[in-house]
């Protein structure tokens, strides 16, 4: 019996984490487990406006290069740096303790630019 209640909380977890990883997670799951799919119209088969807002995506746009460029470049404030003569610094996309690259003079837009296009690799993967 306690073997049968563990299997059915594990059953319900796995059933809850799926939900929330969205819509194309699930269909994925279940063609991998060789499942039918539920034919439109059917209780609980996705309804068009479910399929149409997950094939558009929920993500956020990319932040542009300008908005971008105003929030990374910064003045630096770590002694090390300043002790080299450098006063400015690229910070990273979504860390904003790393360094992409120091300058002694503020990097203007298109300096910018280029140095993003040479870390995209490396944010990107």
């Amino acid at each position: 019996m306690i073997a049968f209640k563990t299997f059915l909380a594990m059953a319900v977890e796995n059933d809850v984490q799926e939900k929330g990883k969205g819509l194309w997670h699930n269909i994925h799951q279940k063609r991998k487990r060789g499942e039918p799919m539920r034919k439109k119209g059917e209780k609980g088969a996705p309804t068009a406006a479910a399929m149409k807002s997950a094939s558009e995506g929920k993500g956020s746009k990319p932040e542009p290069f300008k908005d971008g460029f105003k929030r990374r470049v910064v003045r630096t404030t770590k002694p090390e740096h300043k002790e080299k003569g450098f006063n400015w610094r690229i910070k990273g996309k979504k860390k904003d303790h790393l360094t992409i690259k120091l300058y002694k003079n503020k990097p203007d837009y298109k300096e910018f630019v280029k140095q993003m296009r040479r870390v995209a690799g490396h944010e990107f993967g």
